[in-house]
């Protein structure tokens, strides 16, 4: 990219999409190694399924933990 060429440019466009054209031809050209086309092999790194990490299923629990985490100071009086 020169110095002339600034984002919002017709110039700057058409470099940009030079530049992912040969980018995108890089990556679908490669060839992958046998070793690793295999997908069921290896180790996978991070959770299982989405359902670990939506925050809707931990909304609760957090809401019960600073409830309890207010009242720890409390003692119950009978």
């Amino acid at each position: 990219m020169t110095t002339d060429n600034k984002p919002g440019t017709p110039e700057f466009e058409a470099w940009l999409l030079g530049r992912a054209k040969e980018r995108a031809e890089k990556l679908f050209t490669t060839e992958i190694p046998e070793e690793l086309a295999d997908v069921g092999s290896g180790l996978i790194a991070g959770p299982r399924s989405w359902e670990e990490i939506m925050p809707e299923k931990t909304i609760a629990e957090d809401i019960a933990i600073d409830k309890a985490h207010k009242r720890k100071h409390l003692k119950v009086a009978k």
